[in-house]
């Protein structure tokens, strides 16, 4: 019995870095995840902020037509 507790000794490390690599490859999924999710809220304000830009120069365009039928 003692000397199969005394095997296991040489495997602790190995497992330990195993768990730590484990764990790292979790903790990296959920920043790309998290990063991707950024990214796509980004991009969605981006085309947001473009078509109020847009609706803008459309309001700006009519106004200038307008003041050139009153000059």
């Amino acid at each position: 019995m003692g000397e199969a507790i005394f095997s296991l000794i040489p495997l602790i490390p190995v497992l330990l870095i195993l768990c730590i690599f484990i764990f790292g490859i979790g903790v990296v999924r959920r920043m790309e995840r998290r990063a991707e999710e950024r990214l796509k809220l980004d991009k969605e304000n981006a085309a947001l902020q473009q078509q109020q830009i847009q609706e803008i120069n459309n309001r700006l365009t009519n106004i200038e037509k307008i003041l050139k039928e009153v000059d």
